[in-house]
């Protein structure tokens, strides 16, 4: 069950919301939210504020509580990717999600929009690589390579448009900038994306659009959707995206 929406967590979420993240599922265990571009997921540099931060105060002065409140971050996203995250609000629900999403656990469905430069050849399809970390990005693996881990998505083409094209993608791994890679090899970077060959926009156009999965203590089915944010719908519309033939 959702928790009240008291005139304290109202005033509360306005506050969140200014800063960047908004709230779009809550309960006792649980924070569903959306996060703006440009705001850490997790701790980075002092003096830096992150969404765990952000949270503290929402949780502090929305249920009126003395010194710190917990927040259980069990997963990420890129600082200039927007969307959904899901956060624990107690520590049995992050050690349950944490599994979740380490054991890659058939129950939980990540779906992104992206806009890629180019047009793939097939309106539908399934990316499997290989993939390794090197010096802060995502490289395809060279065979042989024991330290690589394979990466799989599966897209389709939800518009087409001038110089590029709008994909929906389900993730079946999560690896860091996997999305970002897996394109860029096949010559369609993100767009805006200039650290893996995109052109320049002021941040790589990628959005965490829904999470699904088992609520952790519950087990009812929790979807977490997040709102497609104004300078993405603007890239679409400038870009004149229809559907594909």
């Amino acid at each position: 069950m959702q928790v009240e929406i008291t005139p304290e967590r109202k005033a509360a979420r306005r506050k969140l919301l200014r800063r960047g993240a908004f709230v779009l599922y809550e309960d006792n265990h649980l924070l569903g939210i959306s996060k703006k571009a440009g705001l850490l997921s997790q701790g980075g540099p002092k003096g830096v504020v992150s969404l765990p931060d952000l949270l503290d105060d929402y949780r502090r002065e929305a249920e009126g509580k003395p010194g710190k409140a917990y927040v259980g971050l069990v997963h990420r996203l890129d600082r200039n990717t927007s969307g959904a995250m899901v956060v624990a609000k107690t520590s049995k629900a992050a050690g349950r999600l944490a599994k979740l999403f380490r054991d890659r656990d058939a129950g939980l469905e990540k779906t992104y929009l992206a806009w890629v430069e180019r047009h793939p050849l097939q309106n539908e399809g399934e990316l499997v690589h290989r993939l390794r970390r090197e010096g802060g990005v995502t490289k395809i693996a060279a065979a042989g390579d024991d330290d690589a881990r394979e990466a799989r998505l599966r897209y389709r083409v939800a518009g087409r448009g001038k110089l590029c094209a709008r994909l929906e993608i389900r993730l079946e791994t999560g690896l860091p900038h996997q999305i970002r890679a897996q394109w860029a090899f096949l010559g369609h970077p993100i767009w805006g994306d200039a650290k893996y060959g995109g052109t320049p926009w002021p941040r790589p156009a990628l959005h965490a659009l829904t999470l699904v999965f088992p609520h952790p203590v519950g087990g009812e089915i929790v979807t977490i959707a997040a709102p497609v944010p104004t300078d993405l719908r603007e890239l679409d519309a400038g870009r004149n995206m229809v559907p594909p033939v």
